[in-house]
């Protein structure tokens, strides 16, 4: 076989998983759009008691602002201190396996555990803060790898210098390798949140319920979510009908709109800063 056309059998090899990724996501978009002739302006506005979304849409924002705010603080505190403090040795080791198996434990697992200790051992019921901290918990690996990734390309020159001044390694920290970090801490909580927008088995049994009167007045109600909604109408109705791929394309929208802002903001951070430039 020539060099020529052993090239072309390897560009088909490598090809042919990335056809078929873009023909499945073309199939899954095609089948979310057969929703959009549901989509009106008023089932944004209108409660869900008078067959609206309002609930649901603000119910999932409010779910995953709540989890950002638990899970963001948690991870950059973790990753600044492995990344900055941890000795390098067994412990360390256990901690980094430990985040890694996290990463990988199933979402129903998170959900049960979530149910069994914030719900009943903590005594907060079926409410928006045991979801928050159940979906934290599923968030907390990707911010504290996000953030270790983030505060290793910026240039060890940036604590030296303050450390020379005579700042404290906290102050040195804080005041120049952190903010310089920021753009990728932010990036990485932006992808936490993509991550768990979508989660049903973590929220089935901690925050939501399929219909309340009007949004949560405090953190200890439970609250609708587009995902659990979605989730017991397909299997109340067996069939999915029009409404729910309505429903299924406006999470879609919600959890793309968080994806790509992580990916612009990554790219403007990306020009402006040019040890990124060079380690990217």
């Amino acid at each position: 076989m020539s060099d020529q056309a052993e090239e072309r059998v390897i560009f088909a090899i490598l090809g042919a998983p990335m056809l078929i990724c873009m023909l499945t996501f073309s199939w899954i978009l095609s089948l979310l759009l057969t929703g959009i002739g549901t989509l009106r302006w008023e089932l944004f506005t209108l409660s869900a008691l008078r067959g609206g979304m309002f609930e649901m849409i603000v119910g999932t924002i409010y779910l995953l602002l709540g989890a950002a705010g638990v899970a963001g603080p948690i991870g950059v505190l973790a990753a600044i201190y492995l990344v900055e403090y941890a000795p390098s040795g067994r412990l360390t080791r256990i901690i980094d396996q430990a985040i890694n198996n996290l990463a990988g434990v199933p979402s129903i697992v998170i959900g049960l555990f979530g149910y069994t200790f914030f719900c009943r051992h903590l005594g907060l019921g079926v409410s928006l803060a045991a979801g928050w901290l159940t979906l934290a918990l599923m968030m907390l690996p990707i911010v504290i790898r996000g953030s270790e990734e983030a505060l290793r390309m910026v240039p060890a020159s940036f604590k030296e210098a303050a450390l020379a001044l005579g700042a404290t390694r906290w102050k040195a920290v804080s005041s120049t390798t952190l903010p310089a970090a920021a753009p990728g801490v932010v990036t990485s909580v932006i992808l936490g949140i993509a991550r768990v927008a979508g989660e049903t088995a973590a929220i089935l049994f901690t925050s939501c319920v399929l219909i309340t009167r009007g949004l949560p007045k405090s953190p200890l109600e439970p609250v609708m979510a587009l995902s659990y909604n979605l989730f017991v109408q397909i299997v109340a109705l067996g069939t999915p009908a029009q409404r729910v791929f309505g429903i299924a394309l406006v999470l879609f929208m919600i959890v793309t709109l968080l994806s790509l802002s992580a990916i612009l903001l990554r790219i403007h951070y990306r020009r402006r800063q040019p040890w990124l430039r060079m380690k990217g």
